[in-house]
Order: structure tokens, then sequence, then C-alpha cells
């Protein structure tokens, strides 16, 4: 599953034939999206959760976007319910031995009200569902009405979607599991650049500081605590996924050359993370850079370098 990409490669094909070179991976990607949403339509036939989880700045939103519209681009009627909706909020998470929060586990969310809103969506085809706002780092007082017919997929997205957990209060009902993320790292000759998880972090960086109110000292300052959650929260699960693929874009680090570098430099001299930042300034001063205005309208990495599906 996993792919080293050469950096060598990568700047060849952005001097090259940049739109060519976009087109590719992006139809590939789409590609492996269209292929789950084609096993859907064959292997569940009655209403459903499709449960879609991948670590942090795997390309969830994008990705459930797309498998939604698929399915009804096919006739059937899907829709999309993220997890984050359902998080306590800041400074409501189960604190960590050293004090500090926990907003990786699964206990971050409020479980009782998702089971509830989830369990009655199913059941009965309606349900009130929360909003999250990530700029207050609270729930809103607003919610939205959700409405769905006897044999609609509701595609639930996070992190946590594939937990026993979460799985348990909705074992009745029809569940397909899906779970995504970057499986390849790249390389100038022997050495790496970035390591999968590395651009899951280079992908983070730049969509905290556009999207959500977030300078890079402030992600590199939550990101092992991140990481810790994957590996304690995710990784156990994802052997139970029913489809697992690779959301990698093989130019993607030529494109975040030239949108985060200026992110980066911008970073205080005497930030405890500034060894952090000059190493991913480094590596991604080794790429010609490619310009974001390029990318398809429903381009996964606009989720981080532009705007969202």
């Amino acid at each position: 599953m996993s792919t080293l990409l050469q950096c060598e490669a990568i700047n060849a094909r952005v001097k090259t034939d940049p739109v060519a070179f976009i087109c590719e991976e992006n139809e590939r990607y789409h590609q492996r999206v269209q292929r789950v949403a084609n096993t859907l339509l064959t292997e569940v036939s009655r209403r459903g959760l499709v449960l879609l989880c991948g670590p942090s700045a795997s390309g969830k939103t994008t990705t459930a976007a797309l498998l939604q519209r698929f399915l009804q681009q096919k006739g059937r009627q899907a829709c999309t319910v993220s997890l984050d909706d359902f998080y306590l909020g800041r400074g409501l998470a189960p604190r960590l031995p050293d004090g500090s929060f926990d907003y990786e586990t699964i206990d971050a969310l409020d479980l009782p009200l998702l089971h509830r809103c989830i369990g009655e969506l199913l059941q009965t085809g309606s349900a009130q569902l929360p909003q999250f706002d990530f700029h207050s780092g609270s729930r809103s007082a607003d919610t939205h009405s959700l409405t769905i017919e006897d044999d609609s997929l509701v595609i639930l997205e996070g992190i946590h979607a594939l937990n026993p957990r979460l799985r348990q209060s909705l074992a009745g009902h029809t569940m397909w599991k899906v779970c995504i993320g970057t499986f390849s790292s790249v390389y100038r000759g022997d050495d790496c650049l970035f390591t999968a998880r590395e651009m899951r972090l280079v992908r983070r960086l730049l969509r905290d500081a556009r999207f959500r109110n977030s300078p890079p000292s402030n992600t590199f300052d939550m990101w092992r605590q991140v990481v810790r959650g994957e590996d304690l929260y995710l990784l156990p699960y994802v052997g139970d996924a029913d489809v697992t693929f690779d959301t990698t874009h093989a130019y993607e680090s030529a494109l975040f050359s030239g949108e985060l570098l200026p992110l980066l430099r911008e970073m205080e001299p005497d930030s405890p993370y500034i060894d952090d930042g000059k190493r991913l300034m480094r590596a991604l001063e080794a790429f010609v850079p490619l310009s974001p205005a390029l990318l398809p309208p429903d381009s996964l990495l606009k989720e981080f370098a532009g705007t969202p599906l």
C-alpha cells in the first residue's frame, strides 16, 4: 500500500507539465473513492452507516463529501455527519497525568448525545444534530435538522469512527467501515524528506493556519498529543476496516512548499518548536513550488491549501 515518492521526479513533473500531473493524481484518488461507492451500492441495500475513519489531516472531510456525491449521482441518497460536531469543547475533555486536556480521546466527545442522535436518525429517519465552532472552541447553540430516506447511507466521519465504543450502541444497524490515511513517504535520493505521518503534519499546519485560526507553533504544540491519540485510539482498530486506501497526492510537497514556507518563516525565533519548523522548511525548500490556483475544484488538497469541497 505504501509508496516511496522521489523529490527529483516530483520536481521534473512540476516543471514539465504540472496540470497533467495534478489531473493524474486527482483522478487516481477519485477512482479510489468511486470504488468504495460502487461497493456500497452493491453490498448495502437498506439504510445504514458508513464509518469513515482516518488520522488527523488524512482528508476525511473531502473524502466523505466525494463519497456522498458519487452515491447521489448513482441515485442513492447519502449524507455526512462529522464526529467533530460532538466535541464537548475547549477545557471540557478528560485530563492527562500532566494536567493537560486529552482532546484526542473518544471521551472528548459527547458520546451519550452522539449515540442518541445517530440512533434516532437511523431508527426514525430524522434528528437534530449539534454544530461545533472551532474558532470559539465550543459547541454552537444552534442545531440543524437532518432527515433521511429508508435506503439512505449516513457517512459518519472522524478519527473515532471505528472505535468499538462508538459502534457498540449502533450494532443493530448496517455498517460499512472505511479507513483512509497518507501511507507514502517522500525521499531525495536515500534521504527521507517527509514520512507519511509528517506529510499529514504539513497538511495540518497549513489547514490550521488557514481555517482554524491556529499558527504553526500552536499546531506543533498539539501534534505530539495528536500522534499519541492516533497510536492509542485509532491504530488498534484500523484492521477492522472493510477497505483502506491512501490519500497521498504525489505533488503535494511541491504544492505546500509555496504555501507553508511563508508561515513557517514567520515563527518566533524563541519558539520551542523553531527547530521543528526549520527542519520542515529545509525539506519544503527542496521542491519547485506548485500554485494552488491549478487545483481542480474537487481536489482533496483544497481541504488544506484552498477552499474545501
